[in-house]
């Protein structure tokens, strides 16, 4: 639940717009639901559904308003505010009559306001009744000080509620009331809307917000993200919505900067660094400046530079997140000292030295890729090591991923946000703590790691949607085809990249589902699935046509410097210049052979790999992309003529295993039977039952909730004639006696409706319990379970699984044509004598660990049949049986 407040000076022009038709007619059945007990009388709780009624319905807004004003009015009690002098679009105010409270560093003009304007609003997806709402309001109006107490130390004060359907013009918005108080009390006092007493916010928004996350957990709402999980995102002004519909954006100054701010904190390696880079990627920013000087720099504040001018508010980094505060940034993001302000300190004031370039050196090429992505496997083993309840270090991680895909937006994206900006919106919502104190605090080694290099080698070596190689002039010049090898290889490095941040979502949103966070991890699982896969999927197509396209000229482009740099930092290896050989078609014999039995002979070898089926989704896609970036080694990929006999045994139990577990898999994907599917459809029957047992719960809680509103109502009743008789002088004898005779029988009705309420309340308490499921994922679980969200999602396993099953049957054919190569082997060995396998034997024992060559002399003339055993190669004009030419 959201509450949003304002001030204003007229209360019958808040009313009559309430119950007025509105801007747009978008108020299609207004009625008021609650109030004070003055103002809850039977004349004026009509509904207003249609043009006919509006004369009507500005009738009773006008005597509801005069019946609140009433205190006020007596007594002349004034309330006044600072104001804003100018807000709203274009600097226009809000209107003659609704202010705006200004900062405290902000000027303001003093203004008479005694109308206080909140807008309760459930979260997208609940429906309320009117019974709810109403005890939704006065629990509300209690906790927010509006109500008397019983030792009438606090007088009531005048309030009204009022509901008119959901937001905006087509009723798409959220389910909302309106409350519209006066804060002047029946006594004439004045309703304090900054002290609600000890241990409580200050403030009425921050304690509006308190009494919102209450409401929630204690009537079962659902309980808004920022508020279960950790911080809030700052939201936009009616301004920034206003500009940006105007101007034709697709997104406010607030979300863009949010976006690049977070970009550039990842990828900067220092303060100074962050600050240079945010004013070329054209971003305005200020220092905010320790009290006695420009000495000390303990804030700043950016602001959005569309060509020469300056659009938008000024934001501090804390209003676009709370990790994006600079004493964040210092904590979390960079390695901070004295050394490093007083670095950092003429950057902020403008006279950087642009030749000086502070941080990590900006190497030429795909070094940067290669550097990132040499450590991006350590990164993301480091994922299992925290603990699920380290919700400080999750929220770190988040964050970084977060800069990853900002990097992604603005190199990819810009002005256009899409997959990659909802990405790093989602991932910024779970970078959020609740408290300074809750913040993680990284060590100096892992600032920023491999995520920050990758966001760093987006923003500076990438450019449009292709990747941008930097080859040195001359490189480039003596061979072009290079180049584009290059491109293959940096292409193969970036989805490397991108599935490093995928993995770490999906890493983050499996510890909000272990933390009951479900909302939460649902939004990052959904992001993930239904924007980033394809865009990865994509790229891992184009990566694959580029590698067929020069597939023939790889030898070439590998021998290069840049390539063996690569291939030093991501396959810890050094290559030297080999001609690729092409392998032939699967023979029939080999794939007989792969399509065999699965009786593994007899070992005592245990091969420790899992099966390619027991992989997961973006290990499955590593090795798929780590295999394009090794494609001039494939020849050693398989080498079953340097495994001595033990291993070559286990090595075919394993293999033949693991071809038989990818083909049925291969078979349950193309017969609509696959993993993703299945397990949907297992949800699907899971949330089917779940409702099946919320449903009688649900009619318990609505029997136990009508007869507690009936009590409501009751006591609403007794209240207002107890207040009615105390305010009839006693010279009214007969109207004395006829309200002490009504409040009697209302007396008696209550006493017999309270025995019913508890028993239906037991009731109501006993049918959750034995649901099994918290109240507070009713609400959820039963939007889930709606046929079109059960289709919705089955689609979308399904279209996964037929997408995976092309990626799977080539790892099929793959796997098939390595078996071949092994039992091609134990065939050859099986022709051998005793004498000649002993002999292979201590050949291979005394070479084990030394490189292979592929030629058939070294070069110290060794006999190639003293030589290690060369990575077995079939050949057509060999016999793969005996090795001898034919």
């Amino acid at each position: 639940m959201i509450a949003k407040i304002r001030r204003g000076k007229k209360m019958s022009g808040l009313i009559v717009y309430l119950l007025g038709p509105g801007e747009h007619n978008e108020h299609k059945d207004r009625h008021i639901i609650g109030g004070s007990p003055t103002v809850m009388r039977e004349m004026w709780l009509a509904h207003f559904d249609g043009p006919g009624d509006d004369e009507a319905a500005r009738d009773v807004a006008l005597a509801v308003a005069d019946e609140i004003e009433i205190p006020r009015r007596l007594y002349g009690t004034q309330v006044r505010m600072k104001a804003k002098v100018a807000v709203g679009v274009g600097g226009r105010e809000l209107g003659m009559d609704v202010f705006e409270p200004a900062r405290k560093s902000e000027k303001g003009t003093y203004k008479d306001a005694p109308v206080w304007h909140c807008v309760l609003a459930a979260q997208p997806g609940e429906e309320l009744s009117d019974d709810r709402w109403q005890e939704i309001a006065g629990v509300f109006m209690e906790r927010m000080g509006f109500t008397a107490t019983p030792d009438a130390q606090r007088a009531q004060a005048r309030w009204v509620a009022v509901r008119h359907g959901h937001s905006g013009e087509k009723g798409e918005g959220q389910d909302h009331i309106h409350i519209a108080a006066s804060l002047v009390r029946e006594d004439g006092s004045k309703v304090s809307t900054y002290d609600y007493g000890p241990g409580k916010a200050k403030g009425d928004w921050p304690r509006a917000d308190e009494v919102c996350g209450e409401i929630e957990r204690e009537f079962g709402l659902k309980i808004l993200a920022t508020r279960k999980e950790g911080g809030g995102l700052s939201e936009n002004s009616r301004a920034e919505i206003e500009r940006a519909k105007r101007l034709g954006t697709p997104e406010t100054e607030r979300e863009r900067l949010r976006r690049m701010v977070r970009a550039h904190a990842v990828g900067a390696e220092s303060e100074r660094e962050f600050v240079e880079n945010l004013r070329e990627a054209g971003v305005a920013v200020r220092a905010r400046y320790a009290a006695g000087g420009t000495s000390e720099v303990t804030g700043y504040s950016v602001r959005l530079r569309r060509g020469d001018a300056e659009i938008g508010p000024w934001l501090g980094g804390g209003k676009l997140a709370k990790d994006l505060s600079l004493s964040a940034l210092r904590e979390q993001q960079w390695a901070d000292s004295p050394e490093a302000r007083e670095d950092a300190l003429a950057a902020w004031k403008g006279r950087a030295d642009r030749g000086k370039r502070s941080g990590r050196s900006r190497g030429e090429g795909i070094d940067p890729w290669a550097q990132a992505a040499a450590e991006v496997e350590q990164w993301q083993a480091r994922l299992g090591e925290i603990p699920v309840s380290d919700r400080g270090q999750w929220a770190w991680m988040a964050g970084q991923a977060a800069g990853v895909f900002a990097a992604w937006s603005e190199v990819l994206e810009g002005d256009e946000p899409g997959a990659f900006a909802a990405a790093a919106r989602e991932m910024t919502r779970s970078a959020q703590v609740a408290r300074q104190a809750d913040r993680w605090r990284p060590p100096r080694e892992r600032r920023p790691g491999p995520i920050g290099e990758i966001a760093q080698a987006l923003l500076t070596h990438t450019g449009g949607s292709r990747p941008r190689t930097h080859l040195p002039a001359s490189q480039g010049a003596r061979d072009g085809q290079a180049a584009a090898e290059m491109a293959v290889l940096l292409l193969a490095l970036m989805v490397l990249a991108l599935l490093a941040a995928i993995a770490i979502a999906l890493a983050v949103a499996r510890a909000h589902r272990a933390r009951g966070e479900l909302m939460r991890a649902s939004a990052i699982e959904h992001v993930t699935r239904t924007q980033i896969d394809p865009v990865r999927a994509g790229w891992e197509s184009e990566l694959a046509a580029r590698r067929d396209q020069w597939d023939r000229d790889a030898a070439q482009v590998f021998a290069a410097a840049a390539g063996r740099a690569a291939a030093r930092h991501v396959l810890g290896d050094t290559v030297t210049a080999q001609t690729r050989v092409k392998r032939p078609a699967m023979s029939a014999e080999v794939a007989a052979a792969a399509a065999g039995p699965l009786t593994p002979p007899a070992t005592n070898v245990r091969i420790n790999r899992p099966y390619y089926t027991e992989l997961t989704e973006e290990q499955r896609a590593q090795r798929r992309v780590v295999a394009v970036a090794r494609a001039w080694e494939t020849g050693r990929e398989v080498e079953p003529r340097r495994w001595d006999d033990e291993r070559l045994d286990a090595e075919l139990a394993h293999r033949r295993t693991e071809i038989g577990l990818l083909a049925d898999l291969v078979a349950a994907r193309r017969d609509g039977r696959g993993p993703h599917t299945v397990a949907v459809l297992a949800d699907n029957a899971e949330l089917r039952r779940q409702v099946d047992k919320i449903r009688p719960a649900r009619d318990a809680q609505q029997a136990a909730e009508e007869v507690l509103a009936e009590q409501q109502k009751l006591t609403r009743r007794h209240q207002a004639l107890q207040q009615k008789l105390d305010q009839t002088p006693r010279r009214q004898v007969l109207a004395r006696r006829e309200l002490a005779s009504e409040l009697a029988e209302t007396q008696a009705a209550l006493a017999e409706l309270a025995p019913k309420q508890v028993r239906t309340e037991a009731v109501a308490q006993a049918a959750a319990e034995a649901t099994g499921i918290p109240a507070q994922e009713w609400n959820s679980i039963e939007f889930q379970a709606q046929e079109q969200q059960r289709q919705a999602r089955l689609r979308g396993a399904q279209d996964k699984d037929q997408r995976e099953l092309a990626a799977d049957a080539k790892a099929l054919e793959k796997l098939q044509r390595e078996l071949g190569t092994v039992e091609a082997e134990q065939r050859r060995r099986s022709q051998l004598t005793g004498e000649q396998r002993d002999a292979e034997q201590r050949r291979r024992a005394q070479t084990k660990g030394l490189p292979t060559r592929r030629t058939g002399q070294s070069a110290d003339n060794t006999p190639a049949w003293q030589q290690p055993y060369p990575p077995y190669q079939p050949d057509h004009g060999r016999d793969h049986d005996t090795g001898l030419g034919r």
